[in-house]
């Protein structure tokens, strides 16, 4: 993992005012480049001073997440997270030692926040969660891509405050079109496959998918996968793996007999890494001891 190991702590001024824009630019240490000079040295065009979003929480997606930087003696013992905002329960992207250009992806399936640990405490996006009270990630916007970078202070109460102990991107998915077949599940009817018609973005082509990462709801592979057209993928999945999906999504929801339709998310991932997504409702009849008209 790249690290700049701090010699020393030394006296210092913070950079950044507390729950706000950032006021001046980080600060840098034993010739580590400051969150600036990296965005430079690293060709975005973002200002630290007047490009921060203040943003603090994120959509639901399927998010590729990578290490672009780490500038910290705690680098081979951070860890990543994220968290749904409904119970804060962290689910881990990296743990302990990383490199930079490691990449992950995951499904989040509800608004959600990231989670830094070191050995000062977990450091949420959200400035309320954390003890000491200050905002320990900086994000923004990533300049003519689909995105975010989140530059992180580790320490503290903030420490020397350069926000560049770890410097990670957090690219959204490409949307896509996904439409069921059937449309309707009937338990008590014979068939083999659930299958999705994958409409791409007329920009990507069918042939630049990496059909071994093709999920639903992250959780079941594709069994088959057909390229129709430049734009069109065919996509088979178990009937018997989505039966079991479904069951577990409506015991989750408390199953009534007034359900009719279950959402499904389609994910996958291109040969170059950026990730896909596409959600629709599956209806369901014959569940259980229900009727659902």
């Amino acid at each position: 993992m790249i690290i700049s190991v701090l010699a020393c702590l030394l006296d210092f001024t913070l950079a950044f005012s507390v729950g706000s824009s950032v006021s001046t630019q980080p600060v840098a240490y034993d010739g580590e480049p400051t969150l600036q000079q990296w965005f430079l040295d690293n060709g975005y065009a973002i200002n630290v001073t007047t490009d921060e979003t203040g943003i603090e929480t994120f959509a639901a997606g399927y998010y590729k997440m990578e290490i672009k930087a780490e500038f910290a003696a705690y680098a081979p013992i951070n860890n990543l997270s994220w968290y749904p905002l409904s119970n804060g329960q962290l689910n881990y992207i990296f743990l302990g030692e990383n490199v930079t250009g490691d990449t992950a992806c995951f499904l989040a399936s509800e608004t959600f926040g990231f989670c830094l640990e070191s050995p000062d405490g977990r450091f949420y996006t959200e400035t309320l969660r954390n003890a000491d009270g200050k905002d320990h990630a900086l994000i923004f916007n990533i300049p003519q891509a689909s995105g975010y970078i989140i530059a992180w202070e580790d320490l503290w109460d903030l420490g020397d405050a350069d926000y560049q102990d770890a410097v990670l991107a957090a690219l959204t998915p490409v949307n896509v079109n996904v439409e069921y077949c059937p449309r309707t599940l009937n338990r008590k009817s014979e068939g083999r496959w659930i299958t999705a018609f994958v409409e791409l973005p007329k920009e990507f082509d069918a042939d630049d998918v990496d059909v071994s990462s093709i999920m639903l709801n992250g959780t079941i592979l594709a069994d088959k996968v057909h390229v129709e057209d430049s734009h069109l993928l065919v996509v088979k999945f178990s009937r018997e793996e989505v039966i079991e999906l479904i069951r577990d999504s409506l015991e989750k929801i408390g199953f009534q007999c007034d359900v009719t339709e279950v959402s499904l998310t389609l994910t996958g991932k291109f040969t170059d890494g950026q990730t896909f997504q596409g959600t629709n409702s599956i209806h369901v009849i014959h569940y259980g001891d229900c009727y659902v008209k």
